[in-house]
């Protein structure tokens, strides 16, 4: 994958164009393509391919073994490295074709699924894009940034540089197929004292120790060096993996649930009663001695007559604010009491149904704070794969900045909350600033002196979330005049000359 640099390099947060960490992947979803039996099987032998594997949700990264520049960065797997430990547990799935160069890994040919009477529209519902039921494997997408076009419906996108370009779903696609796979998964059926499916593969991996690691993002030092379309991929595997791992079980029915679409789906295991029944495949999500699931005495599942949004990954929407000071000079930020000493940030909280965004932060506002919020403005939006959160961030003007307005009594969610100014905030921040040159001027001449601009931070007392966090995008943007906020444009227009 190419690298682009994050906004933590490149520097600066403005409005409606900041992409956050988490986002810009550069990735090609191919959506309409994850029900493609050809295409699936031939993406993911590819030579090209690469495996984003995790740990606990946790992604694999270069050790101490690797080049410094590279140390704590993603680190990917080739279809060569995971090859065997996949075709065994396809073969403990039911796979029939695991032995030759073509192996099948996707669709119901892969382990023998047959329609034995239904419908045929329902056979194929049933079995689209249907994956080893050991395993937690999902597409995410073919990373085309080096080709000269975009795949489109009815047809891939080609490398002008191979003869062999791939213009149907049946050959091996043109650029870089990334899949995600988990190696911590155990699947529901699995007997408490087996392996993991993928332990002998982990296992491996651990015992070259300086050569990897797995890292949680949130504590990584090094999570600001992550190019963006690194970050964006790693977030995507982590949702969709934790997604797979967490739906073990039909909310319709109690049914065992399995991977479709790539793992971009997951349907009810009643739903291959009638798609060869008795093969290894549904065997295992029946219980022991029932052969189907008519006789499992859990009836007809819902989900298997309706289009049930169970069925597919979720997202939730969070809003996360900043709020102003109505002249714009002062910013309200608040800390929980299991947050680390002096940690402030902005207020934070899910959107409830029936509810639009701005509504949704004026509710929070109000009830973790007191303090009522007049207009609502967008600012920009970050993926947050803990586990699947879209964080929608905004600006929000208070009707007042008076400390006596401010209440934590009623939802009792915050240990304290109190106005910022500006410039105790761009104390925190270290004094950098992006406003007019005579404003930079008087800044630099201000914190000029190291250790003065570290006892004014300590003076402040409170710390910030890192740039990588949308919370401190807002603060930031908010600091440097690179926020678009009502009344207060000739301040953003200058830092845009």
């Amino acid at each position: 994958m190419s690298k682009s640099p994050n906004n933590q390099q490149a520097g600066g947060f403005p409005s409606f164009t900041t992409v956050n960490f988490y986002a810009g992947s550069k990735l090609n979803r191919l959506s309409w393509l994850r029900t493609s039996t050809e295409f699936l099987n031939s993406s993911i032998a590819s030579p090209e391919t690469r495996f984003v594997v995790m740990k606990n949700n946790n992604p694999l990264c270069h050790g101490d073994e690797a080049p410094e520049d590279q140390r704590g960065l993603l680190a990917t797997l080739s279809w060569d490295e995971v090859k065997p430990y996949i075709l065994d547990n396809v073969k403990a799935s039911g796979g029939v074709e695991t032995e030759s160069e073509n192996a099948l890994v996707f669709g119901p040919q892969a382990y023998g699924l047959k329609n034995g009477g239904s419908e045929e529209k329902d056979f194929t519902r049933a079995t689209d894009g249907v994956g080893p039921n050991r395993l937690a494997l999902v597409f995410l997408g073919i990373d085309e940034s080096k080709l000269n076009n975009t795949s489109l419906p009815g047809q891939l996108a080609k490398d002008s540089s191979k003869e062999s370009d791939a213009a149907n779903d049946k050959a091996a696609p043109a650029g870089v197929p990334y899949f995600a796979l988990s190696l911590s998964y155990r699947p529901p059926f699995l007997a408490a004292e087996e392996r993991a499916p993928l332990q002998a593969l982990l296992e491996k991996i651990e015992s070259e120790k300086d050569k990897y690691d797995f890292i949680d993002l949130r504590a990584s030092s090094q999570a600001a060096r992550w190019p963006a379309e690194e970050a964006a991929v790693v977030a995507q595997a982590k949702s969709l993996l934790d997604w797979n791992e967490r739906h073990q079980y039909c909310p319709g029915c109690s049914r065992q649930q399995y991977s479709l679409w790539a793992g971009y789906k997951r349907g009810c295991s009643s739903s291959l009663g009638n798609a060869s029944p008795g093969t290894t495949f549904s065997q295992a999500f029946l219980p022991a001695n029932t052969s189907t699931f008519a006789d499992d005495g859990k009836g007809v599942c819902p989900s298997t007559k309706v289009l049930s949004n169970f069925h597919y990954p979720r997202t939730d929407p969070v809003i996360i604010m900043a709020i102003i000071s109505p002249d714009g000079e002062k910013v309200l930020l608040g800390r929980q009491k299991k947050w680390p000493a002096g940690f402030y940030s902005c207020l934070a909280g899910f959107c409830e149904p029936g509810e639009s965004f701005e509504e949704a932060v004026r509710r929070e506002v109000l009830e973790e704070s007191g303090i009522q919020v007049d207009q609502v403005i967008y600012h920009s939006s970050q993926p947050w794969p803990y586990p699947t959160n879209l964080m929608a961030g905004f600006y929000g003007i208070a009707k007042s900045d008076n400390e006596k307005d401010i209440r934590l009594d009623l939802d009792n969610e915050l240990e304290h909350a109190r106005f910022y100014t500006k410039q105790e905030i761009l104390d925190v921040l270290g004094g950098d600033t992006q406003v007019t040159r005579a404003e930079l001027a008087k800044i630099d001449q201000q914190h000029d002196d190291v250790k003065e601009v570290e006892k004014r931070r300590k003076e402040v007392g409170i710390r910030l979330p890192p740039r990588t966090a949308i919370a401190r995008v807002l603060v930031e943007a908010w600091a440097k005049g690179q926020a678009v906020l009502p009344n207060h444009m000739d301040s953003f227009q200058k830092t845009c000359m």
